[in-house]
């Protein structure tokens, strides 16, 4: 079972004071099936390296497909967890100068930090579309014999950018209601400095 990342150590959410059976249907498909989805492909990709590193060492021979299948796995690895990152506390946020902030000035930062994250999430998605376009018209393919089309495989990215735009949201409605959307719930130890 994939690890629960609500945002119940958060004290005073919803997620704190609601059951775990009871998490948002958007949680349960961030934590159950997206997550388990971006680890499998992390995972196969991992594998295919390993495979391809023995296949290299012990054979002296590769595989065409090698290469080109860990860059699209890990790439989609990495934007299907975009977003269900940030819920679980991941995303890099340097909040020193924020912390000292009054509670109104606070308030301020985190919409904004919210409205910039938004910002960002549809600027990735707007880019991302002429792209993917412009591979379906040309009907570009990989470059190994897979000859799988590239605007399926970048496809990923405006997918990326919605569930990045859905933290971000998340966050800005948090922020507007005065709470701190981007609270971990917990202080770092030694393993996480």
């Amino acid at each position: 079972m994939a690890p629960d990342y609500s945002d119940s150590s958060v004290p005073g959410s919803d997620a704190a004071i609601r059951p775990a059976s009871r998490k948002g249907l958007w949680a349960r498909f961030e934590s159950n099936i997206l997550l388990n989805v971006a680890t499998m492909m992390f995972v196969g990709s991992c594998l295919v390296m390993l495979f391809e590193g023995g296949s290299r060492a012990f054979f002296n021979s590769s595989s065409f497909w090698a290469e080109e299948s860990v860059r699209y796995l890990m790439v989609w690895a990495f934007f299907l967890t975009l977003g269900v990152s940030g819920r679980a506390g991941h995303h890099i946020r340097t909040d020193l100068l924020v912390e000292r902030l009054g509670p109104r000035l606070q308030r301020c930062a985190n919409i904004f930090s919210s409205v910039a994250g938004i910002g960002f999430s549809v600027l990735l998605f707007c880019a991302s579309i002429p792209q993917l376009m412009r591979y379906h018209s040309m009907g570009m393919m990989t470059e190994s014999n897979l000859d799988l089309p590239l605007w399926l495989l970048f496809m990923v990215m405006p997918i990326g950018a919605v569930l990045l735009s859905t933290y971000y949201i998340r966050c800005l409605v948090k922020a507007i209601r005065g709470e701190n959307p981007f609270a971990s719930g917990h202080e770092p130890n030694g393993s996480q400095l």
